[in-house]
């Protein structure tokens, strides 16, 4: 299967990243101060490293979910991952279960896992030339702490791929920013660019970004000006060659998830921002965004202004189409380094706080993360409903001729039927929606024995008394055989069989 002509883009990002560290090691081996770790950076930077590696802890034990399962459907479908604008992404995960010998839990999930340990280290090394080894340290981190990271980097799903090329052309970016080097602007540039063949939501941080060389400080003066000039030039060129194809794609999503009611739509992308980014860490993003303009630190000023720019994008998208916090993935990193902002001020020449004081604040950020990702891993099973364990159990108790009918009926099609590829249009059970519950009644009229498996908490997106009809079926004319509970926050994720006849 051959790779996008961007992948090579992505590789000689990585290339640059390693060579960038191996300066580094030089640099320090020939005693360099400035280019010093310190102590703190490498225990924070060592302790992140550790704790990434979490993500690999019960990676195929989690029951797939619909979005997996259509990365399994669409990636035998070319063209299907052409239309949904991120084919590099289809490919690389193909590639991956080739390897693996076949489609499961923990083959499709390898590669987002891989990549999701990766962006803790890469998370470093983007944001050192902006804020320093301790803070850029703090704030991979606080990455590693993150259940929301956890969760996609335990998805089938491309966003921890798409953020962790993105890293690597803000590296790059940023080394140019700093030392006034246009090849290695361009690069990261190109390279970021590159992250949107992934999933596009990367290229939310673009226009953020691209407002580096015009903030004083950042580069140096004397080159401010002409990477201001070609930086606009590139964006009056970037936005003629990709303004058709992006029109395109929003056309697109908005046919499949146009909303009709803007300030619904625009809810529920703040609330499930604050629920995923998490209370926490968005309230010392808040506390270091403060900071940075009361101690006027330009470099956090900007990453204030990257996060602020993307948020404000993806808000306004979500007054036409249904915006997830999922979309905002990508500056997660960005919000971590606002976190650690009140920490380890003493690398930006905002005064020499106490070393008592920096350990606490890392503490106060970290451990409510870290305790979310040990919930997240436990009591929460991953926040994943127990589709395959509920299809199993029908699979296992049903008898030739009864009928299934399920909610996540693309889930259920791959559980019943392993060989099956074309999920989006099941075969072996019936889908279970607002569109097609009708249904229920002329197969109820049939006859025949029926398998149900239900999350109730779907009903809440069907008409109103649809769904209240539907419960009454359930509790007159069905039984309820079994029940998986999950509840996660104000999420009822329990799955329910009932069988009729």
């Amino acid at each position: 299967m051959g790779l996008d002509p961007a992948a090579w883009t992505t590789v000689a990002a990585t290339l640059a990243m390693w060579k960038s560290l191996r300066t580094l090691a030089a640099e320090q081996q020939a005693g360099d101060e400035s280019a010093s770790f310190g102590r703190a950076a490498r225990l924070l930077l060592g302790l992140a490293c550790v704790l990434s590696l979490v993500r690999f802890w019960r990676l195929g034990e989690w029951s797939l979910w619909y979005d997996e399962v259509l990365t399994w459907a669409d990636l035998n479908d070319p063209a299907m991952g052409e239309r949904l604008g991120n084919p590099l992404g289809y490919q690389l995960v193909g590639l991956v279960v080739g390897w693996c010998g076949g489609a499961d839990e923990w083959s499709l999930r390898l590669l987002p896992c891989l990549a999701g340990v990766a962006c803790v280290p890469a998370c470093f090394w983007a944001l050192r030339p902006l804020v320093g080894d301790a803070r850029a340290a703090l704030a991979a981190l606080l990455l590693a702490c993150s259940s929301w990271h956890v969760h996609w980097s335990q998805t089938a799903r491309f966003y921890t791929l798409a953020q962790l090329v993105a890293l690597l052309g803000a590296g790059l970016y940023l080394r140019g920013l700093r030392r006034g080097a246009l090849p290695g602007l361009l690069a990261g540039l190109v390279a970021i660019a590159a992250a949107g063949l992934f999933h596009p939501s990367a290229l939310l941080i673009l226009p953020g970004l691209a407002l580096g060389p015009f903030l004083p400080g950042l580069a140096p003066a004397d080159k401010a000006p002409r990477l201001r000039i070609v930086l606009g030039l590139a964006a009056v060129l970037g936005a003629l060659v990709a303004a058709p194809r992006a029109y395109e794609a929003f056309q697109d999503y908005m046919s499949q998830k146009g909303q009709s009611d803007a300030f619904a739509s625009l809810r529920h992308y703040v609330l499930t921002s604050g629920f995923h980014i998490s209370p926490v860490l968005l309230a010392a993003a808040l506390i270091g965004a403060w900071l940075a303009f009361v101690r006027r630190e330009r470099a956090l000023q900007f990453g204030f202004l990257v996060v602020a720019s993307s948020l404000l994008a993806a808000a306004c998208f979500s007054l036409g189409v249904r915006v997830s916090a999922q979309y905002v993935f990508v500056l997660l990193p960005w919000v971590a380094l606002l976190g650690a902002a009140p920490a380890f001020a003493r690398e930006e020449g905002a005064g020499q706080p106490r070393a008592a004081w920096n350990w606490a604040w890392s503490a106060l950020v970290a451990l409510p993360l870290l305790v979310q990702t040990g919930l997240y891993m436990t009591v929460r099973r991953g926040e994943r409903p127990a589709w395959r364990d509920a299809y199993a159990y029908v699979q296992s108790a049903r008898a030739p001729g009864d009928l299934v009918a399920g909610m996540e009926a693309a889930v259920g099609e791959h559980y019943l039927d392993r060989s099956a590829v074309d999920l989006r249009h099941p075969r072996s059970i019936a889908v279970l929606d607002r569109w097609r519950h009708d249904e229920l009644r002329a197969w109820a009229r049939a006859g025949r024995p029926m398998w149900l498996v239900v999350n109730k908490e779907q009903l809440e997106g069907w008409p109103r008394e649809d769904a209240r009809r539907f419960e009454r079926f359930l509790a007159e004319e069905c039984r309820l055989v079994r029940t998986w509970p999950l509840e996660v926050e104000s999420r009822d994720l329990t799955v329910w069989v009932y069988r009729r006849g």
